[in-house]
């Protein structure tokens, strides 16, 4: 299967101004470091991780709603950092997104047919057969077409995203941005979106990334896995090889959060450790192990080196030393023999 898009060093810091009036200084937070990763053309990647990992900035720098800092993103050849503004502009027929919160992502001043069909008309569509396009949208996402001189606030959660999703195929993408777009609704509307976006993209051939923080439900949901931890890549793979073999200790202790519904000892133990990793330090400097300070399994290397991503299964890749193989592990440099006999 061919890449869609290949992200190679991409990385994002975002300068803070803190502090009050006589006391104001810059804070910088790295959001996404060093970032390498493949989208392959019509398949759904999901993205884990807890809040701040870096999972929705990563898909915004893909759309360039974000610039990165440095690395690349090439789409379908191209390298996107480099695209003059009219090509840019171009490139965002191809590429859309679908955000969290399905009211506040529509204008709540229009209505629905002048919501989805703001794309078009954006694109020099005409009005009547921008008009058509919306009802046939409307009918595609299962809401019905005669309700669309409604406005956002009258509809419920679950078809305010609907709309939204109409409005980012308006212009018949081939990648959608998907950033948690279940998380705001109720658990029983979840499994229709969820339904109707796999619909979609059986049907229109669509290529998604998912970003979400549950795992069961990227699980049924995607192709494969990716596991960001502090804007690191910490673990990719297929998404049942990943829930139900979890290689990297912050991925079995972010799934064991997730998976204990009871209050028993088990969920007190992963309540625990889901504290820990909230109260980790943000310690990012890039010279030991992102999870070190939190892990339980760490070893000396853990905070003195910062592992990479490498092969450690047939379609698996984690960034862990506990996982290196002996031929990974740089060996100990040779000493020399001075004239006396002493080591140098």
């Amino acid at each position: 299967m061919e890449n869609l898009i290949e992200i190679r060093d991409l990385s994002k810091t975002f300068r803070v101004r803190q502090g009050g009036l006589f006391d104001r200084h810059t804070v910088l937070t790295p959001a996404v470091r060093d970032v390498d990763i493949d989208i392959r053309r019509g398949e759904i990647l999901g993205c884990v991780g807890g809040s701040g990992s870096g999972k929705s900035t990563l898909g915004r720098m893909i759309l360039r709603l974000i610039e990165a800092d440095d690395g690349t993103i090439t789409y379908a050849g191209r390298d996107l950092r480099a695209l003059p503004p009219e090509d840019l502009r171009q490139h965002r027929r191809r590429a859309q997104i679908v955000f969290q919160d399905p009211l506040q992502s529509l204008n709540p001043r229009r209505t629905v047919d002048e919501n989805v069909a703001r794309p078009l008309l954006n694109f020099g569509i005409r009005p009547a057969a921008a008009a058509r396009r919306v009802d046939e949208l409307l009918e595609m996402v299962g809401l019905d077409p005669r309700q669309s001189h409604r406005y956002p606030h009258e509809f419920s959660g679950g078809q305010c995203q609907r709309i939204a999703i109409a409005r980012a195929l308006a212009l018949e993408p081939e990648f959608l941005f998907l950033d948690e777009p279940v998380s705001a609704l109720d658990v029983s509307i979840q499994a229709q979106i969820l339904n109707l976006l796999k619909r979609l993209q059986v049907e229109l051939g669509l290529t998604y990334l998912f970003v979400s923080h549950d795992l069961k439900i990227v699980r049924q949901f995607c192709d494969r896995t990716m596991v960001m931890y502090r804007g690191k890549l910490l673990e990719t793979g297929s998404s049942e090889a990943v829930y139900r073999d979890p290689l990297h200790p912050f991925t079995q202790d972010f799934l064991g959060t997730v998976l204990h519904a009871r209050r028993d000892e088990a969920w007190q133990r992963a309540a625990e450790r889901a504290e820990d990793l909230e109260g980790a330090p943000p310690d990012m400097a890039g010279d030991h192990c992102p999870y070190a300070a939190t892990c339980t399994r760490r070893v000396a290397r853990c905070t003195t080196a910062e592992p990479l991503l490498r092969p450690a299964a047939p379609g698996r890749a984690v960034a862990c030393f506990l996982h290196e193989s002996p031929a990974d592990v740089p060996s100990p440099q040779p000493r020399t023999l001075t004239p006396t006999g002493a080591t140098a």
